[in-house]
């Protein structure tokens, strides 16, 4: 590990929360979640645009949101699992660590969710952390429910390494997947009614503001 990215982790862990125990979990079972950097970058950008509501696209066991949900109380988190053990995984931590007052867990491919959402929900973020392949297509059928101004965050944009090298890459089911992900990430770059920002952290990281529009 980076030396400078060990002492940031170091610090952080210093201030962790009882979420973090998933962290061990994660290892274990081979789940991915965020890492402790990223997830920090994230929670800070929800502080600074005091965001109150949020779209997760891709569950897993609930470490991503319930810490967003963790950044206020009056914070409501929509999250999606298209996996049966992931979904009741995260409804049990979610419940166990209390969070299930802020945090709805919707059991669906997200490509089939749209109309398991709230009528007339909007959200201020959309955070978009699933199958990497179908980036481009999460974000064409959710992005109509992001508020004004609101920003949509991609994360897994560098993908191991494989984005920027896709050559290193032996298997072919896997360089097309690379393929589509280098696509999607030039498509937000053009896209007409976002301003985006690609970052080196963790596994690569996009953030995409929505432009007022009258």
């Amino acid at each position: 590990m980076d030396k400078d990215i060990e002492y940031i982790e170091q610090l952080l862990f210093q201030n962790s929360s009882q979420i973090d125990e998933l962290r061990s979990y994660a290892t274990e079972h081979n789940v991915p979640i965020m890492d402790k950097i990223s997830t920090e970058f994230v929670k800070q950008i929800i502080r600074i645009k005091d965001v109150k509501n949020i779209l997760e696209i891709g569950t897993a066991i609930g470490y991503s949101a319930m810490h967003f949900a963790s950044c206020n109380p009056n914070l409501k988190v929509w999250t999606i699992e298209r996996s049966e053990e992931m979904y009741e995984q995260a409804l049990s931590n979610i419940k166990h660590y209390q969070f299930d007052n802020q945090i709805d867990v919707i059991f669906s491919d997200a490509l089939e969710a749209y109309d398991l959402l709230p009528p007339n929900e909007t959200f201020d973020m959309i955070f978009i952390d699933a199958a990497k392949a179908q980036s481009q297509k999460f974000f064409e059928l959710y992005e109509p429910l992001l508020n004004n101004e609101g920003i949509i965050i991609t994360d897994n944009i560098l993908y191991h390494g494989f984005v920027s090298d896709i050559d290193i890459v032996r298997n072919r089911n896997v360089k097309q997947m690379v393929k589509k992900v280098q696509n999607y990430n030039q498509w937000l770059m053009n896209h007409s009614d976002y301003t985006t920002t690609l970052i080196n952290i963790g596994d690569g990281m996009a953030i995409s503001k929505k432009e007022h529009t009258k």
